[in-house]
């Protein structure tokens, strides 16, 4: 049985990016499900979602709250649950396609313990940790969201995912702290998953992927200040656990 490793996080976490780039560093993204490559202005290298999980996962919410922002302001738990035991066929069907041993979608932040029990493959998990003020400005440029609803996003994201009690090994991806030391970082992802690199070809494929159109946003400490406390908080825990088996 081919183990199959997950990236996710709030939206406009870099999710993109480090699913790219580990496609650099030899992992399949499958050969039988599409993956969305094209680039665009949010995202320079692709988005590489899986398309098919994506499409699910947004009918998923879509079919239980029967609005456009379904993304943005997620159904309540208990009822997308209540659906998803109507639509096992959706899960079968995904499952039946993929072949691959990496797929990313922010939206499994909100509906994992929806395809646990069939995702049985499913093992090990990357959460993309990004600054909630620079998740919440990206959010804010794309989806025409203010900074405010943003910071929410980011928390029901980040909270869906955490409180759901994931039998899944879980690595938290500090993009933050990728920016300053790219190659610590993802060393210790590589060697996390179990695929060590040399030094000189880690370099290497950072190099080639990474530039400055990854950072969208930078701030100063008087914007930080606007930061709700219990985000900000919440934040900070995280961080202090990245890089490292949660």
């Amino acid at each position: 049985m081919k183990e199959v490793t997950l990236i996710t996080g709030p939206l406009r976490s870099g999710t993109s990016f480090i699913t790219g780039l580990l496609e650099c560093c030899g992992f399949s993204l499958g050969n039988n499900v599409r993956v969305l490559r094209k680039p665009t202005e949010e995202n320079p290298k692709g988005h590489f979602e899986t398309d098919l999980l994506y499409t699910i996962n947004v009918r998923l919410l879509y079919e239980t709250k029967k609005d456009h922002l379904c993304i943005i302001e997620p159904p309540e738990k208990a009822d997308l649950k209540a659906l998803s035991l109507k639509r096992i066929n959706y899960f079968r069907l995904f499952l039946r396609k993929f072949d691959g041993e990496l797929c990313k979608d922010p939206l499994m932040c909100l509906t994992l313990p929806l395809w646990e029990p069939y995702w049985k493959e499913l093992r090990r998990i990357v959460f993309c940790l990004r600054h909630p003020l620079a998740v919440a400005r990206s959010i804010e440029k794309r989806y025409w969201i203010p900074v405010d609803i943003g910071f929410n996003v980011w928390k029901t994201y980040v909270t869906r995912f955490f409180n759901f009690a994931s039998r899944c090994k879980v690595f938290i991806f500090d993009f933050d702290a990728f920016r300053k030391s790219p190659y610590f970082v993802f060393n210790t992802l590589l060697n996390w998953l179990n695929r060590p690199m040399m030094e000189g070809d880690i370099k290497c494929q950072i190099d080639k992927f990474f530039g400055s159109d990854y950072v969208h946003w930078t701030f100063d400490t008087n914007e930080q200040q606007n930061i709700p406390d219990d985000v900000w908080k919440l934040y900070i825990k995280l961080q202090s656990q990245s890089g490292m088996m949660v």
